[in-house]
């Protein structure tokens, strides 16, 4: 019957697709560790502030 074969390299794009869904997860751990690194950073950064300098003002509107 026609269609009733089986094709060949079917089995490919789960392999493909599996390959880009690790890369998709690979660059999403990346960043997420990324960003806290950064937000560590910046949280040391902070409390070395001399915090005695600092001054207030207004935003003007």
């Amino acid at each position: 019957m026609l269609g009733s074969e089986p094709r060949r390299g079917g089995s490919r794009m789960p392999t493909t697709l599996l390959l880009i869904l690790g890369l998709v997860a690979v660059v999403i751990v990346y960043t997420i560790a990324r960003i806290i690194r950064l937000n560590r950073l910046s949280e040391q950064q902070w409390e070395r502030v001399d915090k005695s300098k600092l001054r207030e003002w207004e935003d003007d509107d």
